[in-house]
This record gives C-alpha cells, structure tokens and sequence, in this order.
C-alpha cells in the first residue's frame, strides 16, 4: 500500500486537513475530491486508507472517508504538547543555526507577514504551517518532527471550526507580525532562549482557541502557560 500513495497527493491532502479547508466531520466524496485534485481515485482512495491508518481520517464500510473530529479536551491536552515539543525544535535549530537557514526561514517570515496583512486568510494559515514545519523540519530530529506534525494535523483541523478571519487585515501590524521575534531568538546563540521565544509564540493562540471551545472557561489540565503572541 505505501509504495502505491503518491507523497505529494498524501501531502497536500495533510496540508488541506491541517489548514482547515477539509473541516472536521467532512465527507470525502472520492469522485469530486479527485477532480478537483486532478488524480484518479485509486491512488486518492490509497492516500485516504493511509490518513486514516494515521488517525485523521475516519473509514465508514459502504460510506466513504471523514475528516477525523477532535474533542475540545483532546486539543487541549494537544496543544499543551505541541506547544512543548516545538520548543524543543526551537532549542535543536538554535544549536544548528546557519545563514542558509536564516535566509530560508526569513522568507517564510516575510511570506506570512504579506498575507497576513493582506486579509489573506488562507494563504496565512497556510504560510504559518510552513514556518513551524520548516522549524521543526531543521531540528534534526526525524521523531519530534513525526510527533509534531501528527498533533498539528489534529489540532490545525480543529482550529479550522473556530477561524479567526475577523482579525485577520484587521490586527495593527505591530501585533500581527511576530515570527521575527521567534527568528531573533533562534539566531541569538543561546537555545534556551530560543524555546522560550517558540513556547510564548504559540501560547496565546493556545489560549484563544481553548477560551472558544470552552465558552471562556479554560480547563485547569489545559495547563498554565506564559502569556505570548500569536502563532
């Protein structure tokens, strides 16, 4: 089965799920997603049989394929992990910095920062993934990678419930961009610092999302957190 998935249709069908465009509970109807992807659907109707041996696809017999739901108290411990394991990338970058990787991780900064301000909402969500991939991607660490990517596909379908357009365009610049601050850290040379910088980074998304899912009451084995900026 895995040498019949096509990696890049097996990614893109990730990207869609992380990125909120296949929304929880969703039904995929294998001969509109096919078309609209351009593939035929026996290697879509592979990518889907392996999303679902991973948890982010649900199989019904004689039904078809859904987008995994999550439960708000599973994103809650999630994100708490998450938040955790991509400080750890942080800290592993740190200790591997080099110009190339500044260069190409300044790219993406400036990618995010144009659509984000541009009111381009899913071209931000979109370039915010890659940033935190391209993070976790040059730690080094092929586990934490795999771990950090399965949780995002997770919470990021989720998120995809509680979008946030109405502040996107809208956010004073000087609050909006703020991927910089996680680059100043990670060039400083000093790795805790840099995981310091990746944990508040992603804090107060954490805690916007939870305040949505549970109507403002945040759970206490959500975990206490630095106040940060938005991720």
């Amino acid at each position: 089965m895995e040498n019949n998935i096509e990696p890049s249709l097996l990614q893109q069908l990730e990207d869609e799920i992380v990125a909120g465009t296949l929304k929880p509970g969703e039904h995929l109807r294998e001969v509109a997603l096919a078309k609209r992807l351009g593939v035929s659907r026996t290697p879509l109707r592979n990518a889907l049989t392996r999303l679902s041996e991973m948890g982010w696809v649900r199989l019904v017999p004689n039904v078809g394929a859904f987008v995994r739901e999550v439960s708000a108290a599973e994103v809650a411990e999630l994100f708490l992990v998450r938040r955790e394991l991509e400080g750890l990338a942080a800290e592993l970058v740190c200790r591997r910095w080099n110009e190339a990787l500044a260069a190409d991780l300044r790219a993406l900064a400036d990618d995010y920062k144009q659509h984000r301000l541009a009111g381009r909402y899913y071209e931000t969500r979109m370039a915010n993934v890659k940033f935190h991939r391209a993070i976790v991607d040059a730690s080094g660490c092929a586990a934490l990678g795999d771990s950090v990517t399965r949780m995002r596909l997770i919470l990021r379908s989720e998120m995809g419930r509680h979008p946030f357009e109405d502040q996107i365009g809208a956010t004073p610049p000087e609050t909006a961009v703020t991927h910089y601050d996680m680059l100043e850290a990670l060039a400083s040379g000093d790795p805790a610092k840099a995981r310091r910088a990746a944990v508040r980074h992603l804090e107060q998304v954490r805690v916007r999302l939870l305040e949505q899912l549970f109507a403002g009451a945040v759970p206490a084995f959500a975990g206490a957190g630095e106040k940060g900026t938005h991720a």
